[in-house]
């Protein structure tokens, strides 16, 4: 028994030691997402599955974001949603994500593009979904 008692309070004591651990909301604590090509094609696509087909009871519910980055700046391309079937914060979160990665992996891997400016399409309803309208410069 007394052995026991010995054992438990050095546990105990061994539990107090002097070294910190680093909270597990830290950015040191927290595992890094390593940007590579996989992860941004697999966020893209867990951003496209999400949007779904943007089915929208009326024009209101509908928004558009600017998905990816481009290595001269500016968005990879633009996606049109609807608030009806998508939790909007969820969605502007992970196209955060995607956007962040995607720059992280360029600068990384000195990826050069043709320095186009993407214009913006219109934003529109159109049987029952949300649809990004793309205009033709002439």
């Amino acid at each position: 028994m007394k052995g026991l008692l010995v054992a438990s309070m050095t546990l105990a004591l061994a539990g107090c030691s002097g070294a910190e651990m680093a909270p597990r909301n830290t950015p040191e604590a927290q595992p890094q997402v390593v940007a590579t090509a996989a992860t941004v094609a697999e966020l893209d696509q867990q951003i496209r599955s999400m949007v779904g087909m943007a089915y929208a009871e009326d024009f209101a519910q509908c928004r558009l974001a600017e998905v990816g980055h481009r290595p001269c700046g500016g968005p990879q391309y633009f996606i049109a949603y609807s608030t009806a079937s998508v939790d909007e914060k969820t969605l502007l979160s992970l196209i955060d994500e995607h956007r962040q990665l995607q720059q992280d992996y360029q600068q990384k891997h000195g990826v050069v593009g043709t320095c186009e400016v993407l214009q913006r399409p219109s934003l529109a309803y159109v049987d029952g979904r949300c649809v990004a309208q793309h205009h033709l410069v002439r």
